[in-house]
């Protein structure tokens, strides 16, 4: 299963997009249940920067809402440290 990695998170309007281990999309229209998953169980959160993203962008592209106007109020969540039991990762949100 190619659960999420990384959350990107629009604070202002609650949208977010998901990403899997390899930075690929998993969705650009995650569920209320990840994006509250996660708020509560992310491990780090840091503000999106524009600048440390793959140019080509085939990894973590941005989502077609995520416009020039809103990028710079984005928040990246990681979700998994990589050690979490089976059970944990039967809680998280898939999409």
């Amino acid at each position: 299963m190619k659960l999420p990695l990384s959350v990107l998170l629009d604070p202002v309007t609650g949208r977010a997009a998901a990403y899997n281990a390899t930075h690929r999309t998993v969705t650009f229209d995650a569920s209320a249940e990840l994006i509250a998953y996660a708020k509560a169980k992310g491990y780090r959160e840091v503000p999106y920067d524009e600048t440390k993203q793959d140019a080509s962008g085939i990894w973590r592209p941005l989502p077609p809402w995520a416009t020039p106007d809103i990028r710079a109020r984005l928040v990246l969540i990681w979700t998994r440290r990589g050690d979490e039991s089976d059970e944990e990762l039967r809680r998280m949100p898939a999409r």
